[in-house]
């Protein structure tokens, strides 16, 4: 007979894989967004700088008018890259949790199964143990399925939401 503690052991064992998983995908997106946010503050600071000094540097009110307008642009052009570039991130994040989740979860589907058929083989009247298991599965696959869909679509509109905001923003600082 098999000894019932190997499977709990086995199950653990996943378990804890799992979680060094996602806390390692955690930390490597928390590593990119750092790296983004200081290059970011980096880039900012030159940039004052780089503004001051021009300003700085003139004299003519008419100059003054079109540098300010081209700082804006600027500004606005490195905000729209900032805001593409958090969201790749996330996404790219978000992407590689669900996909370990799903993987996780279709796992734990096929060890509940190969339980339940483990049900009917010993006791009698398991078979109605066994059924409720399976139809519990059956719903619990269909619930996951519909919120798999339903988080794709919000984020192919978080995308398209994002692509349009950047765009516009690109147009309306190339029209001034």
């Amino acid at each position: 007979m098999a000894n019932p503690q190997e499977p709990l052991a086995d199950w653990q064992k996943a378990a804890l894989e799992s979680t060094l998983t996602y806390a390692q995908a955690s930390i490597a997106s928390a590593e990119q967004l750092l790296k983004l946010n200081l290059e970011a503050a980096r880039n900012s600071l030159e940039q004052a700088g780089k503004n001051t000094r021009d300003l700085l540097s003139i004299s003519d009110p008419q100059e003054l008018v079109q540098l300010r307008a081209k700082i804006a642009q600027s500004n606005m052009q490195q905000t729209a890259s900032y805001a593409q570039n958090i969201y790749e991130v996330v996404s790219q994040t978000q992407a590689l949790l669900t996909k370990l989740s799903e993987e996780q979860f279709s796992r734990l589907n096929q060890e509940t199964a190969a339980g339940a058929e483990q049900l009917t083989k010993g006791a009698p009247g398991a078979e109605v143990a066994s059924a409720a298991v399976k139809s519990t599965l059956a719903a619990t696959n269909a619930m996951m399925d519909n919120l798999n869909r339903a988080t794709k679509q919000f984020a192919e509109l978080s995308e398209a939401s994002i692509k349009a905001a950047t765009a516009g923003m690109f147009n309306s600082t190339g029209k001034k």
